[in-house]
């Protein structure tokens, strides 16, 4: 038997002191020296206590600051800048347990996940680092002495692979790390060389890379199994690689040399567990026992998993198992780092994998996914703490995005039926996992083109949501050729983008900028501001020099008065537009005139000034020398704005828990914020809160702290806010952060903000739109536009409540005020922009109580025209009775005055005539309905209510309907039926003569 030493939570407390434990109660192992958790301790002892490492916590499974990969698929991704010399370590040596992912990209395991019992899309990474300290000795002895020495792995079972070298890259064989195992005691039998694909690591398609060398442990031990080693064997498998990070790979494919050389390792602790508890399969150590016992515990009426493979799995029912358990724990980790399936499509495939495994073969149609992820969170919480913290969030996306998937097949199967009739070949297709394939096949087909390129292709991904797998179908069953690898550079080309941001390279006026060597513009200064002991904010002013003319994309030497121009200068104080926030206004003070800026455009790093030079004597030259001037009003008003877009991120996500910022938008006269929302809409009364919440934090007047840091001191931050799909830049981060008691705003920006949240005086929202199933549009208000929003509220409110006072006595004169109501309908419909604005609070209740004054109106119309309807049968029981044979009278009667009303009361009119027959016909709005009314002492077996209504039901051809409760033999409706204005005098006679027909007849 294999030992581990125990480590106490106290010990490991001791060692590891920025993790923060779990308050979940934690399953226990059948062994606690032996379990998954004891091993990961006891890694992280043997580096940070005996080794003198530094702990560093697990970033979250999405890279913010690295656009060549979709998910962290390894330990190092949040170390790059420091391999790349671009950023300094915090500490020399470093270890940790990192959450990792690969469903995609150059490491995919999705595809095998479940046929195998060691691959997986979520996986812990145990890792040790050297940056520029400990190299190929230190870290190939450290390795072995924790497997043989604290892990007591048995050395003939280990197998050591070096890199053997290629001459395409130029790269020679790794002799010193084959003479270091040597050195240690490895067999030379024991020590293989292998090439580039085994043996020379790499993160992505481009960046840190290096030779490596790999720990193999052999399952059986019983033979010399060196020709097995990397063959794919599930008894033979890798469990440690150490990467020599020595090199880069760049765009073109060539490598270079790193500035420093550095170490870093990394052992897979699903595997590692496997080896430690003498199992084959991961699936059988305790790292997935308890969720295949959970899923046997939480479904009824499925076989136990038993642990079979390929064909002895002849129902795929462990295989679904496996596939369940480790997407679960994907799935969770993912949610708990702020993933939203809406913008990681693979995410979403996995989750309705999920979705119809739980159905189709666990037999439970909802809620299976969500209660697991409970499991999960009680035996990864203790490493990765933010999955207890976010655990509601957890569960809030899994049921929204369970509902649209449910939503979504149900609408597609209809579409799908009648799709297959036409092209036979989609009858091999499986859209269940995909519902959206439909609408990319229909949008396709309509106008087929000769192949699906690269530009098609990615359309298909981002807006259909299609993968790789769904996208070559389409193909298939539409006979359109397909490369993956167009897909492939298309998304990389867009994370590229995204990370370049605003850069313009094709730009006519950039492209003289590079070719004549001008420096970009230092615009550190639009973050030069104080506000002084009057409480004004003052924005320093700043000496500049024009470097560049342009008009109309021509470079100038000069220009003269009233022409519209872009200057750019050496340097600048105002803003430029990004994050949002809208650019500056302001002027910039020559000797001889004044340039009026208008906007500002930053073209990757050039800061153009658009505007217009006003003098009365002098062109204005380049190399001439100005002083710029902020407009402080604008820039104070986008200020208090942006402040309150973050203020509003963050109530919203404490009030909703599951939010993701979609877009923002910062102006001088409001703010407008797009936001998804995985739950509840927002109601009246949350706007109320939203409101008071912010308006709390502005009289608590809470400093605004701006500090700037790397990406490594971003991973280091706690209740972060950032944008799923965001990429920011590795250095020069600025954090934007306000916190008090209970409430936390923490976010990137390069926005400029207030230097308190009391200067943004005010708050309230205007707007609240839907824009979608899941995103909602906010636009509110700050400083002295919220205060005219208030008054214009006021003023609002005693208008309404002025109508409300004269409805009574003025209720005779229904057209005046109908036409005041519609006067003040129009005040409620307003622009963000407008003078006239109101708190979305005030609109609400004024929206409620015209919609309350137009219903009194309408009332009071009501009773007055249903005085006819009595009137007119009065009339007709007057003049119009008729008498069958037995001289028994009747009523058969068309009610004119319904053409009048929105709603016809027939029971009222029948009601009038108790005592013989009556039939009543009316027809408003295009629509015929009828009533009759047979009295219980002249029914007959041949005559009764609904057999007479039968006969009106048969001409207009709809049906009798007695209402809900009643005897249809002595009361009965026809069910309301649409007539064309045309159609309706002939059939009007001819139902009223069937009516009379049947009575006398039949009574």
């Amino acid at each position: 038997m294999v030992h581990i030493s125990k480590i106490s939570s106290h010990n490991l407390m001791q060692i590891l002191p920025t993790i923060v434990y779990s308050t979940r109660n934690i399953s226990k192992c059948f062994n606690p020296d032996f379990s998954s958790k004891a091993i990961r301790n006891r890694f992280l002892e043997y580096f940070i206590k005996e080794h003198n490492h530094k702990f560093v916590k697990s970033s979250p499974v999405v890279p913010y600051c690295d656009p060549t990969v979709a998910f962290v698929n390894a330990g190092m991704n949040q170390f790059k800048g420091v391999l790349l010399g671009t950023q300094q370590p915090k500490h020399k040596t470093v270890a940790n347990s990192q959450k990792c992912i690969r469903i995609g990209g150059k490491h995919n395991d999705l595809n095998v996940v479940g046929t195998d019992g060691y691959h997986h899309t979520f996986f812990e990474m145990l890792g040790n680092w050297s940056f520029g300290d400990y190299f190929k000795p230190e870290a190939c002895k450290l390795a072995w002495d924790l497997l043989t020495k604290v892990y007591k792995l048995p050395k003939k079972r280990l197998y050591v692979t070096y890199f053997k070298g290629d001459d395409r890259l130029g790269l020679k064989e790794d002799i010193e790390t084959k003479e270091i195992w040597k050195k240690i005691g490895v067999p030379v039998d024991r020590i293989l060389p292998f090439g580039v694909k085994d043996n020379f690591w790499e993160m992505g398609l481009v960046g840190p890379c290096g030779p490596c060398t790999e720990i193999h442990y052999d399952h059986t031990g019983n033979t010399d199994r060196a020709k097995f080693v990397n063959k794919g064997l599930y008894d033979l498998i890798e469990v440690w690689n150490i990467v020599f990070i020595e090199h880069n790979r760049l765009p073109d494919g060539s490598i270079i040399k790193l500035p420093q050389k550095h170490v870093d390792t990394g052992m897979g602790l699903e595997r590692l567990t496997a080896v430690l508890q003498e199992k084959v399969s991961n699936y059988d150590t305790d790292n997935f026992r308890y969720l295949l016992k959970a899923i046997y515990k939480n479904c009824r009426g499925i076989p136990r998993y038993e642990g079979l493979f390929g064909e002895k799995d002849w129902n795929d029912m462990d295989r679904s198992y496996r596939t369940m358990a480790d997407h679960v724990r994907m799935i969770t980790v993912s949610l708990g780092d702020g993933v939203i399936p809406e913008e990681n499509q693979k995410l979403r495939k996995i989750l309705r994998k999920t979705f119809l495994l739980s159905e189709n073969m666990f037999k439970r149609p909802k809620g299976l996914v969500k209660e697991l992820t409970n499991y999960v969170v009680d035996n990864l919480g203790i490493a990765y703490p933010e999955l207890e913290k976010n655990i509601s969030q957890i569960h809030q996306i899994i049921d929204y995005e369970e509902d649209i998937f449910k939503s979504l097949r149900q609408s597609a199967s209809k579409d799908w039926d009648k799709l297959v009739k036409t092209n036979p070949k989609l009858l091999e297709l499986d859209i269940t996992e995909t519902p959206n394939f439909i609408k990319a096949y229909k949008e396709i087909s309509s106008n087929p083109p000769d192949k699906i390129d690269q530009q098609l292709a990615f359309r298909l991904y981002d807006t259909h949501g299609l993968d790789e797998d769904s996208i070559a179908k389409l193909a298939e069953a539409l006979n359109l050729k397909f490369n993956a690898d167009d897909l492939t550079n298309e998304l990389k080309n867009a994370k590229l983008k995204s990370k370049k941001g605003s850069v313009k390279s094709e730009n006519e006026i950039y492209s003289t900028l590079l070719k004549d060597g001008v420096s970009i513009t230092d615009d550190q200064f639009k973050y030069a501001y104080v506000r002084n002991t009057d409480g004004q904010y003052v924005f320093d002013n700043v000496t500049a020099k024009v470097l560049k003319i342009f008009r109309n994309n021509e470079s100038l030497e000069e220009v003269e008065s009233d022409h519209y121009c872009s200057l750019v200068l050496d340097k600048t104080n105002l803003y430029s537009e990004a994050g949002g926030q809208i650019s500056d206004k302001g002027l910039i003070k020559f000797p001889d005139g004044i340039f009026e800026v208008t906007s500002l455009e930053n073209l990757n790093g050039y800061v153009l000034h658009h505007g217009f030079y006003k003098s009365t004597t002098n062109k204005l030259q380049c190399n001439s020398e100005g002083t710029l001037i902020v407009d402080p009003n604008f820039r104070l008003n986008c200020m208090q704005n942006h402040t309150g877009v973050h203020l509003l991120n963050a109530v919203l996500k404490k009030l909703k828990l599951a939010t993701c910022q979609k877009s923002s938008k910062v102006t001088d006269k409001y703010l407008n914020f797009d936001v998804a929302i995985f739950g509840d809409k927002l109601s009246d009364k949350d706007v109320i809160q939203i409101e008071n919440n912010i308006l709390d934090v502005i009289r608590k007047g809470e400093p605004v702290r701006i500090s700037e840091i790397n990406s490594q001191e971003l991973l280091r931050y706690d209740a972060v806010t950032l944008i799923p799909g965001e990429i920011y830049p590795e250095t020069g981060i600025r954090i934007v952060e306000v916190q008090n008691s209970g409430f936390v705003s923490r976010e990137p920006c390069c926005g400029t903000h207030v230097l308190n949240t009391s200067d943004i005086n005010d708050f309230c929202l205007t707007h609240v739109k839907s824009l979608g199933r899941s995103t909602t549009s906010v636009i509110g208000v700050t400083g002295d536009r919220a205060k005219q929003a208030r008054k214009n509220g006021v003023q609002m409110i005693e208008q309404v409540e002025s109508l409300t006072k004269q409805i009574d006595d003025n209720i005779d004169k229904r057209e005046l005020l109908n036409m005041m109501v519609t006067a003040l309908r129009k005040k409620l419909n307003y622009n963000p922009d407008d003078t006239h604005i109101l708190p979305l609070t005030t609109k609400l209740k004024c929206v409620e109580e015209l919609d309350s004054i137009v219903k009194k109106i309408e009332n009071v119309e009501t009773e007055s025209l249903k005085d006819f309807i009595e009137m007119e049968i009065q009339s007709a029981l007057d003049s119009n009775i008729r008498t069958t044979k037995s001289n028994q009278k009747y009523l058969v009667h068309y009610l004119r005055s319904s053409t009048m009303l929105d709603n016809v009361p027939l029971q009222k009119a029948t009601r009038l005539c108790p005592d013989f027959p009556i039939l009543v016909i009316a027809y408003v709005d295009n629509t015929v309905k009828a009533r009759c009314c047979v009295p219980k002492k002249v029914k007959t077996d041949s005559f009764t209510a609904e057999k007479w209504m039968n006969e009106i039901a048969a001409v207009f051809k709809s049906r009798a309907a007695p209402p809900k409760g009643q005897d249809g033999s002595l009361v009965c409706n026809m069910k309301a039926k649409r007539v064309h204005v045309q159609d309706w005098d002939p059939l009007l006679k001819d139902g009223m003569e069937k009516a009379q027909t049947f009575i006398e007849e039949n009574l």
